[in-house]
């Protein structure tokens, strides 16, 4: 998605666009899950042995064949199964080829390769790396891994895109404007990631992750945001827009203004989005995933689907191998990309408000009445 998003252009609605794709994401899942179900049901009354096989990989591959074996024209629906997961498995290709191909020819040393080498080589590298799946112990292989890969990572990524978005960004601005402004931030986030980090555990522990959620709620505002407020003294606006919803704020308020439609016109709905959008990056969603990572892990902590340690370890690998990618190019830094966050100030979108992409793009623009030079530059 941040990929495809990267060929937008640079003033371009995005509320309406995610909308869109959310809705008929989920819109499908709601009437996939009419066949799902139907083929669940009926596994359960014919007491078929594939009636526990009703979650990811096992669903595809083992339930639905086993339901359409029993259905009369069974070839048919065979071929429209086939089929089925054929077109999902070429568009969930393009989309993994894409993706590595955006990332390797946005960079400088990447830009020097044909972008067409760079898909040939990926696709290349993804048919060796399919072939050990395709042997008789393949389809433990992918369950282990694709199990890993999605409970673990997945959740893993989204908990630091979280803490990067509504922790990381225009933290050192703030904490710059002054000394109650550090404090107040530092302990905000120091308090609220070590109730987050040991409330799952705990609750899971003690097998009330629901009751957790909750509790982990009302201990985040009385534990960490307010008294963030009592350490900033300073007006409740401003420790609003500035500790409490630092970063998010910011990027939220630059989201909305993509979508007025005159850019130099503030809409009523604005001030809700931005809390709305911002304190589930910031607040909501980190807790929930952290419980959901801890819950998996309970649950794993003999071992997943009772495959032996050989498997979970190799299971483990493919995240891991993942994790630890991450960690090393954190410490070394290939180039550095100087980064201009004046895109996000309202008096900026409102200056380059009626330019067009190429403009706004222009590294810089000769202003002839001050004849100084403009910065317009926008990153992508």
């Amino acid at each position: 998605m941040t990929s495809y998003g990267s060929y937008n252009e640079v003033r371009k609605p995005i509320i309406l666009d995610n909308c869109i794709i959310c809705f008929c994401n989920s819109g499908m899942s709601f009437i996939a899950g009419f066949a799902v179900w139907s083929v669940v049901g009926f596994l359960q009354a014919s007491n078929n042995l594939a009636k526990t096989k009703t979650s990811s990989a096992g669903l595809a591959f083992i339930a639905y064949p086993a339901a359409i074996d029993e259905m009369p024209a069974s070839n048919f629906w065979t071929i429209l199964l086939g089929l089925v997961l054929f077109m999902l498995g070429i568009d969930s290709a393009f989309s993994m080829v894409e993706a590595t191909s955006t990332v390797i020819c946005d960079t400088p040393s990447g830009k020097k390769i044909p972008r067409m080498f760079v898909a040939f080589m990926l696709c290349f590298v993804g048919f060796l790396i399919s072939i050990p799946f395709c042997t008789n112990w393949g389809y433990v292989l992918f369950d282990v891994i694709d199990h890993y890969l999605c409970a673990y990572l997945l959740i893993i990524v989204g908990i630091m895109q979280c803490f990067g978005v509504g922790w990381g960004f225009d933290a050192e601005m703030t904490m710059a404007k002054s000394e109650n402004h550090a404090k107040a931030l530092k302990f905000l986030t120091l308090s609220y990631w070590t109730w987050c980090i040991i409330l799952p555990i705990v609750f899971v522990a003690i097998g009330k992750p629901g009751i957790g959620l909750v509790v982990n709620g009302v201990v985040m505002l009385l534990l960490a945001v307010l008294p963030s407020y009592f350490i900033a003294k300073l007006p409740f606006s401003e420790w609003y827009d500035e500790i409490m919803m630092c970063g998010v704020a910011r990027i939220g308020r630059s989201i909305v203004m993509l979508g007025r439609p005159n850019p130099k016109e503030r809409q009523s709905w604005e001030g809700g989005f931005i809390f709305y959008w911002g304190f589930l990056i910031k607040y909501a969603h980190p807790i929930i995933l952290m419980f959901i990572l801890v819950s998996t892990t309970a649950n794993d902590t003999g071992g997943y689907g009772g495959y032996a340690i050989g498997w979970q370890i190799a299971g483990i690998f493919v995240p891991a191998v993942g994790l630890i990618a991450f960690v090393v190019f954190l410490f070394v830094n290939v180039y550095e990309e100087n980064y201009d966050k004046s895109e996000f100030d309202e008096q900026y979108f409102m200056d380059t408000a009626g330019l067009t992409d190429d403009q706004i793009n222009k590294p810089q623009a000769q202003d002839p009445v001050k004849g100084a030079d403009t910065e317009l530059a926008v990153i992508n």
